[in-house]
C-alpha cells in the first residue's frame, strides 16, 4: 500500500469517527460545558481525541503489524482513556500526572525510546546524559505533552501546532523512514478532526473538542516522533534541530508555569494566561489569534528544518532556540499592546468627526430654522 493510502484513510476515518461519536457524546455527556473561563455557547463534544486515535490504529493495520507499534499503541491509548475519563469526570492533577509518567515509562521499556544525549548545545561535543537519561526523558515528556494540552484554548491552535510539528519532522527525516509513516498518518487524523474544529461558519453546528484526551495524544505523538528520529547513531536529525518544531507550545507552556509559580498558583491549574488569552484580550478574534500563533510555528519549524538540512552546529542552533523561549511571551505582549494601538486610533478617528458634527448642530447658527406659514 502506498504511503499516501493510510494517510487518507486516517483522514477519512477520523471525520466519519468524529460524526458518529458526537450522540454518544451528547448521551453520556462527553462534553465541554461553557462557565466560567469557557465562554462557547453550547455544550460540545469531547471525542477529537477518540477518533484520532481509532483511525490512527485502523490506518496502521494495514502498513504493519501491531506489535510492531507496541511502544506507540499502548501509552497513546492509555493516554486517550485517562485523558477521556478525566474530560468526563475531572481527575486531580496528581492523579493525571501518575498516569501519563506510567504510559511514557511503557514507551521507554517496550520500545527503548528515551533521551541518551541532547546534542551539541553548547559546542563542546555530544552532552550524553548518562544516569539522567531516564529521569530528564520522562520531565521533558511530560513537559512536551503538557504543553500542547496547555495550548488546547481556542478552536484550531493545538491540532494546527501538532500538524505543524509532524510535518516539519517528517519533511527532516524523510518520507520513508518507518517512525514518519506513524507521523503522516497522524497528520491526516488531525486534518479530518480540523474539519469539525477549525473556526468558521460551515462547521458550527457540527462543532467539536478534542477534549485532554486529544491534546495529551497530540504531545505524546510529537515527543514519540521527535525521540524515535533524533536519538541513536541513526539519527535523522539533531535534538537542537527538533526544538525548534515545538517552540511555540514550549513557549506558551513554560511562560505560564514560570508567571504561576511566581504568584504562588499551582502550575497546572487553569488560567486565562496563555499567548491567545493575551491576544484575544487585546481584540483579537479566534481566528486572527490563531493565524498570528501559527505564523509563528511555521517560521520556527522553517528555521528548524533549514538548520537540519544544513547540518548547521547545534550551538547555533540552541542560542536563538532558548532565547526566544525565554522572550516569547514580550514578543506575544508587544504584539497585543500595537493591536490595541491601532483600534484605539481607530476609535479616535471615528469618534472625531462625530464629536466635530456634533458641537456644529449645537450652535445656533448651523440649525435650520423653518419660516412660519
Amino acid at each position: 500500500m502506498g504511503t499516501y493510502l493510510p494517510v487518507l484513510l486516517a483522514f477519512a476515518l477520523t471525520a466519519i469517527l468524529t460524526l458518529s461519536l458526537r450522540p454518544l457524546a451528547l448521551r453520556f455527556q462527553l462534553t465541554d460545558k461553557p462557565g466560567g473561563r469557557k465562554r462557547h455557547v453550547g455544550e460540545i463534544p469531547l471525542v477529537g481525541g477518540i477518533a484520532m486515535l481509532i483511525a490512527i490504529i485502523v490506518a496502521l493495520e494495514f502498513v504493519a503489524e501491531p506489535a510492531s507499534h507496541a511502544s506507540f499503541l499502548i501509552p497513546a491509548a492509555i493516554f486517550v482513556v485517562v485523558g477521556a475519563v478525566d474530560d468526563r469526570y475531572g481527575i486531580r492533577a496528581s492523579v493525571r500526572i501518575g498516569a501519563q509518567i506510567g504510559a511514557v515509562l511503557v514507551m521507554m521499556i517496550a520500545g527503548g525510546l528515551y533521551l541518551r544525549d541532547i546534542g551539541d548545545p553548547f559546542g563542546t561535543g555530544i552532552l550524553g546524559l548518562g544516569f539522567l537519561s531516564i529521569p530528564l526523558s520522562i520531565l521533558i515528556t511530560l513537559c512536551v505533552i503538557n504543553a500542547y494540552n496547555f495550548a488546547d484554548g481556542i478552536d484550531g491552535l493545538a491540532a494546527s501546532l501538532a500538524l505543524i510539528t509532524l510535518a516539519a519532522g517528517a519533511l527532516a527525516s524523510g518520507l520513508a523512514a518507518p517512525a514518519t509513516l506513524v507521523a503522516t498518518i497522524a497528520c491526516g487524523a488531525i486534518l479530518g478532526f480540523m474539519l469539525f474544529n477549525l473556526p468558521g461558519l460551515h462547521n458550527r453546528r457540527l462543532r467539536t473538542f478534542m477534549g485532554d484526551a486529544g491534546s495529551t495524544l497530540l504531545g505524546f505523538i510529537v515527543v514519540w516522533f521527535t525521540v524515535t528520529i533524533s536519538q541513536g547513531e541513526g539519527r535523522a536529525l539533531s535534538p537542537v534541530a527538533a526544538l525548534w518544531f515545538a517552540l511555540m507550545p514550549l513557549a506558551d507552556f513554560f511562560s505560564c508555569v514560570v508567571r504561576r509559580v511566581a504568584k504562588g498558583r499551582l502550575p497546572f491549574h487553569a488560567g486565562r494566561d496563555h499567548f491567545h488569552h493575551i491576544l484575544m484580550r487585546a481584540g483579537l478574534n479566534g481566528r486572527q489569534v490563531l493565524t498570528v500563533l501559527v505564523c509563528f510555528g511555521v517560521f520556527y519549524s522553517s528555521v528548524g528544518l533549514i538548520g537540519a538540512n544544513l547540518r548547521l552546529p547545534d550551538w547555533t542552533l540552541f542560542a536563538p532556540w532558548i532565547t526566544l523561549l525565554a522572550t516569547q511571551h514580550l514578543i506575544v505582549r508587544r504584539i497585543a499592546v500595537q493591536v490595541r494601538c491601532r483600534r484605539w486610533k481607530a476609535a479616535k478617528e471615528i469618534v472625531a468627526p462625530i464629536g466635530k458634527d456634533a458641537a456644529q448642530l449645537e450652535r445656533p447658527e448651523q440649525i435650520p430654522v423653518r419660516e412660519a406659514a
